[in-house]
């Protein structure tokens, strides 16, 4: 066989050769970007999937949305969530209450025209700065915190109570607002307004007040907050003093 006839044999070898290891590494190369683009994809699921998820057992917080314009923007908080139960009696847990109350305060306030977020809607733990920083970031005009109280030492202890920072006149205005509009409730005890340093109170930008919406200590008080008919009348009530300044109450 001639020189140049062993080597055209050579060259077309080497041609396959080379031909098939470029296939090998394409189909390699295939696989490769499939596990990546499957591995994103499956992660992107996971942890989005449209909203803020995460694994079974970790901390989730939903976002607010943004407030439409033109309209008083208010933000709720249902105080506690998740492990932080609030105070307790019986079978009634504060965070509960709190966030049934908020839930149809909110209801009650859109009906009237606000603009209205809540800062959880379902059983969560939200740090206490994070509730604040929502309403900061949301540019909230009002910020009105739900809780319920307890008294150790006198279960006669009843009425609604309405907190607000001292040395801030737009939520001593508002507190005495939502006071105004309860006391004109047969159905409501009211304690009046009070000044406290709560973080909520403190790390809001906008006028807040903390409202507690009675005493799960006093037996009468906790049997009304689980009435619906209760509820809706200090729902009303709320909504009357919350919007007293803006004209738009019922």
């Amino acid at each position: 066989m001639s020189k140049r006839r062993m080597s055209r044999r050579r060259r077309k070898k080497m041609i396959r050769i080379f031909m098939i290891r470029c296939g090998m590494l394409t189909v390699v190369l295939l696989f490769l970007f499939g596990l990546i683009w499957g591995g994103t994809f499956l992660w992107n699921r996971l942890t989005t999937d449209g909203e803020e998820q995460t694994f079974a057992g970790a901390s989730v917080i939903e976002q607010p949305e943004t407030f439409p314009k033109g309209k008083p923007r208010i933000m709720i908080d249902a105080g506690h969530g998740g492990k932080d139960q609030g105070t307790s009696s019986g079978n009634v847990l504060e965070k509960d209450l709190n966030l049934q109350v908020a839930e149809k305060l909110a209801k009650e306030l859109k009906k009237r025209g606000a603009s209205v977020l809540l800062t959880r809607t379902d059983d969560t733990k939200i740090p206490l700065e994070e509730r604040a920083a929502m309403a900061n970031e949301k540019e909230a005009d009002l910020f009105v915190s739900i809780h319920c109280n307890y008294c150790e030492d006198d279960s006669s202890v009843q009425g609604l109570e309405c907190y607000y920072r001292e040395g801030s006149d737009e939520a001593q205005k508002l507190a005495e607002n939502v006071v105004t509009a309860v006391e004109e409730s047969s159905m409501i005890s009211c304690r009046g307004t009070r000044t406290a340093d709560f973080s909520v109170l403190r790390n809001t930008s906008m006028t807040a007040v903390l409202v507690e919406i009675g005493y799960l200590s006093n037996s009468s008080e906790r049997q009304n907050l689980g009435s619906k008919d209760y509820q809706q009348e200090l729902i009303d009530r709320l909504a009357d003093g919350i919007l007293m300044e803006n004209g738009e109450t019922s």
